[in-house]
């Protein structure tokens, strides 16, 4: 609940000084539009954060392989990030992405294969089209387009 507080009240002093700074339009963006949106964002993830532990009842975990798993997964997130970071340059951003993303869910379990495979399509297409495509920036292309 505290952490909710406090990223709520960051996110309102972020959004405060962005408008100090101008954040202007869609069309015409103040250099205060970029900030002013991650704190908004903050802001939302920080009432739901409040919301889902106001509601929550406090329950402990009594199996002690559950936290071992917990914070195993938690590690091999943290490793597959590195190795999609090391990977984004070899193989280029769309199959590395593609692959990162398939593993997380699979190491989440987040349903057959299929759904995973599909999943993982999706949010790499997404990825590729606000960041290659919309944004214009130029996404690493790996050896085999080189």
């Amino acid at each position: 609940m505290l952490s909710g507080l406090f990223f709520l009240l960051i996110s309102i002093f972020v959004c405060q000084q962005s408008m100090v700074i101008g954040i202007g339009s869609l069309h015409h963006p103040g250099s205060g539009l970029l900030p002013f949106g991650a704190g908004f964002g903050i802001g939302l993830l920080a009432l739901v954060l409040l919301f889902l532990s106001a509601r929550a009842k406090e329950r402990e975990t009594t199996a002690k392989h559950e936290k071992v798993l917990r914070k195993g997964k938690f590690w091999l997130a943290s490793l597959s990030l590195f190795g999609y970071t090391g990977a984004v340059d070899l193989l280029g951003f769309v199959p590395s992405t593609f692959a990162f993303v398939f593993l997380l869910l699979y190491f989440f379990k987040f349903g057959r294969i299929w759904r995973m495979a599909v999943s993982a399509a999706l949010i790499t297409a997404a990825n590729y089209l606000v960041f290659g495509v919309w944004l214009g920036l130029s996404l690493p292309t790996g050896f085999f387009v080189r």
